[in-house]
């Protein structure tokens, strides 16, 4: 047998033009399969399919857009603010709080649908707020008042009224903004945690609360991936569930009579489901009004933030209802 029949028999040589060849494969189905958003689709936990509503165009032709606002001097963290191009009367007031594990995200991967609600005649401020490690617990909370005390100084100028605000968010960012709720409608959280509150209860006209985290009792045994990471990189500790100020963090123990109404939605495959029915018992125990969307027996097993996912029906009836919420509260 002669070294070219040899080399033939042997096919050693092919293996890295296979390899090559699966590399390029991958490479391109992955930019096939990735949307103009996908910077949000690969935020911690995230198994969410971030998609514009069919009509963007329009919303983004209609909507006004003020980028990066100075919202805290100390840290200079920053929100956007959108609103209608017209406006011929003062509109309710939306602030909106990324998700992201604590660890991830920016105001930046929710702008599509914080215009959204805009378009649909409202002021959102859509911001961005200090991430664990650098930020422990409670700085997002404070900051979160913050961009309420900034709105209560210049909200009018954008034609807000601050007379009627929502607070509103996914995920990490449900949670933060639940525990800003409970802190402008329980005194005594307030107090524990040291922060004035930037409104008074009777402005917050409700709550907006997408596939978040509740009850610091309970959540590990979801089994949402990465859970103790997140909680434990928060808190700054290396079990969450020893925090010392742990009772805080689970918003189920802190809803009051005052918690604001809230309208709360989570998919039926998301394994924080769970966290949104204890939380809406939590309201409904303490005489506050709660709308929810759980999709319990529907067996469409929607994700966690499905809501983002505004080419589909489901999210755009979520969208729908959300709005609803929204026009039905600010009367």
């Amino acid at each position: 047998m002669n070294k070219s029949n040899r080399f033939l028999r042997n096919k050693i040589w092919i293996y890295p033009i296979l390899i090559g060849l699966l590399v390029m494969a991958v490479i391109s189905t992955i930019e096939l399969l990735t949307s103009a958003d996908a910077e949000a689709s690969r935020e911690p936990g995230s198994s969410a399919v971030f998609a514009p509503p069919p009509h963007i165009d329009e919303i983004r032709a209609e909507v006004v857009v003020i980028a990066d606002i100075v919202y805290e001097e100390s840290s200079g963290a920053l929100l956007d603010i959108y609103m209608p191009a017209e406006l011929d009367d003062s509109v309710p007031v939306i602030l909106w709080i990324h998700g992201g594990g604590f660890v991830g995200g920016s105001k930046d991967s929710r702008r599509d649908y914080a215009m959204t609600l805009a378009h649909d005649g409202y002021v959102v401020a859509n911001m961005d707020y200090g991430l664990a490690p650098e930020q422990l617990y409670p700085g997002p909370v404070v900051q979160a008042n913050a961009a309420l005390n900034y709105l209560t100084e210049h909200a009018s100028e954008f034609g807000g009224d601050m007379d009627r605000v929502f607070i509103g968010g996914d995920s990490a960012g449900a949670h933060i903004a639940s525990q800003l709720s409970a802190v402008l409608s329980n005194g005594g959280l307030a107090e524990d945690m040291g922060i004035q509150p930037a409104i008074e209860s009777d402005k917050l006209r409700g709550a907006l609360l997408f596939c978040g985290l509740y009850n610091m009792e309970t959540v590990a045994a979801t089994g949402f991936p990465n859970i103790e990471y997140f909680l434990n990189t928060y808190t700054g500790t290396v079990d969450f569930e020893k925090f010392a100020r742990i009772q805080e963090l689970s918003i189920v123990q802190q809803v009051m009579p005052d918690f604001p109404d809230s309208f709360i939605a989570v998919g039926d495959g998301d394994p924080l489901a769970s966290q949104s029915v204890e939380l809406a018992g939590a309201i409904r125990a303490q005489g506050a009004a709660v709308e929810t969307m759980f999709f319990e027996g529907t067996g469409k097993n929607l994700q966690h933030e499905f809501q983002y996912a505004l080419d589909t029906l489901d999210a755009q009836e979520t969208l729908r209802r959300t709005l609803n919420f929204l026009s039905i509260k600010s009367r």
